[in-house]
């Protein structure tokens, strides 16, 4: 028995992680965050299994803001 207690995806669930994720019946597809997990077109309802990252940059959505702005340097003409 496995002690990995994670349950894969369903079909109407949101993608959490862009990649290739592949159903029970074999069908690959590639998603982005935000998207919805699709149902297969014979099992209907079925878990997604990530199956690779997404290598192509193009794909990857770059809309990530920084915590922090950068910090200015200040000459104080003490040194």
């Amino acid at each position: 028995m496995s002690n990995d207690k994670s349950m894969d995806p369903m079909s109407g669930e949101t993608v959490e992680t862009d990649g290739v994720y592949a159903d029970e019946d074999g069908h690959e597809a590639i998603l982005k965050r935000g998207d919805t997990f699709p149902s297969d077109v014979i099992l209907g309802k079925t878990t997604w299994e990530l199956k690779g990252f997404s290598l192509n940059e193009a794909e990857i959505d770059h809309n990530q803001k920084e915590n922090t702005p950068p910090r200015l340097h200040i000459d104080q003409s003490d040194k």
